[in-house]
């Protein structure tokens, strides 16, 4: 089965490159020519990105593309079939492709996920992903390769917040694919005019009920993700009383994912866990608990995602569903903080993580707003996503306490953990 990335018109998008680009940069000693669509001067007209992309590839790490590519093609041999890419300049078009990128999805809703596996896929190859941040605590600020990944998703996402990323047909496409479970989606006045307006897609009210709205003593989850505990401490930790959690043998602050929260400290003891959403689920997040917004903001960081294949060869997103080789990512990914303070848990840390093409993690509260549990709080535009809760050591929340995702996902507003005190436990 075959992929393909719809893009919009230059006329439409308005982002067409320059006549006559020469498609060098600082370092590059021949031109790159376009295998399938070309100017009038025979070369391919790629986005000022792209090219940057190719200049510094070619001073750090000659022929390190084509490589990356060989290396993918080794591992999955569909990735030729698939997307037509066999080697750096077929790469090269097919991210040119990305950024005036018209979404579309098939019945079995798998290929917009395929699609942004197969970018990071190859990105992750060697000699690539050593030129990029690694996932370690001791790491500070970002390469210039994993700069570049956050600059190019941000501009994946802006031309997902124009017009021109939707069409009547590729709207259709999610309406015939069962898995985004379109009929559940509000429809705006006007309808979706863009493609994030249709992946923050709100829900019909009354789908998504809130358990036991006036019980603290019980949280949620904040959104419609899947928790598996079943990989020991890599969805669910202990804080130990010097602040970190253990992921796969290593250890991370807790001070480092809250970045100069001064409620870090707070957490010591407590309890970590996280969940992840799929591409077809609804991505908004609901407060998990109620009560007083403490601290509310954004941290800016990576756009990774770690993508590679398993048992049935296929590729996949790592630290989902299967088992990452780089646990602990989510301490170095853009994302948002909200601290709740709640009168029978305490402190409630909600995290929403953004992962691979995401241009934004918008936050929807401020301090010093009072929430209700099930209230919404943020939203992830276009990518992958995680959610991490923290809690803190007076909540008395126990890794048996958690109720783990049983079926394809779980809702948001549905029980998410019991803590031991409380009306819930009488």
């Amino acid at each position: 089965m075959s992929l393909s990335v719809t893009t919009a018109p230059d006329e439409v998008t308005s982002i067409s490159p320059i006549s006559h680009l020469d498609s060098k940069a600082p370092g590059i000693t021949q031109k790159v020519i376009h295998e399938t669509s070309t100017s009038n001067d025979g070369y391919l007209r790629f986005n000022p990105v792209i090219v940057m992309l190719i200049g510094y590839l070619e001073q750090v790490s000659p022929g390190g593309l084509d490589s990356a590519v060989h290396s993918a093609l080794e591992k999955n041999p569909d990735f030729r079939s698939k997307l037509s890419i066999k080697d750096a300049n077929s790469f090269l078009t097919f991210a040119n492709d990305l950024l005036k990128w018209v979404p579309r999805e098939s019945f079995e809703g798998k290929d917009i996920y395929d699609i942004l596996c197969t970018f990071y896929f190859v990105l992750d190859q060697p000699p690539l992903r050593k030129l990029q941040t690694p996932i370690r605590p001791d790491s500070q600020g970002l390469t210039w390769l994993s700069s570049w990944i956050v600059v190019y998703a941000q501009l994946v996402g802006q031309f997902l917040d124009t017009p021109a990323s939707i069409t009547p047909s590729s709207l259709q496409s999610f309406a015939t694919s069962p898995p985004y479970r379109f009929h559940e989606a509000e429809i705006p006045k006007g309808g979706f005019r863009t493609f994030n307006a249709f992946f923050t897609r709100r829900l019909k009210p009354g789908l998504r009920p809130i358990a036991c709205p006036d019980d603290d003593s019980v949280i949620v989850y904040p959104a419609d993700c899947t928790y598996d505990n079943s990989l020991a401490n890599q969805s669910i930790s202990r804080i130990s009383p010097h602040g970190s959690v253990e992921i796969k043998n290593v250890r991370w602050p807790i001070s480092m994912l809250l970045q100069g929260s001064a409620h870090a400290a707070d957490f010591d003891g407590g309890n970590w866990m996280h969940a992840f959403l799929n591409t077809t689920n609804y991505h908004r997040q609901h407060a998990p608990v109620s009560g007083r917004v403490l601290e509310a903001k954004n941290i800016q960081g990576m756009a990774h995602l770690e993508a590679d294949t398993v048992g049935d060869g296929q590729v996949r997103m790592m630290g989902g569903a299967d088992a990452s080789e780089n646990p602990g990512y989510q301490f170095l990914q853009t994302r948002g903080l909200v601290v709740i303070e709640n009168p029978v848990l305490g402190k409630v840390a909600f995290l929403p993580i953004g992962m691979a093409m995401v241009s934004s993690v918008d936050l929807f509260v401020a301090e010093g707003d009072v929430v209700r549990k099930g209230d919404e709080v943020s939203c992830f535009r276009f990518g992958g996503s995680d959610v991490i809760c923290i809690f803190q050591e007076k909540a008395g929340l126990r890794v048996e306490d958690f109720v783990p995702t049983s079926g394809e996902f779980s809702k948001y507003g549905s029980i998410l953990a019991r803590a031991p005190t409380g009306s819930s436990r009488m």
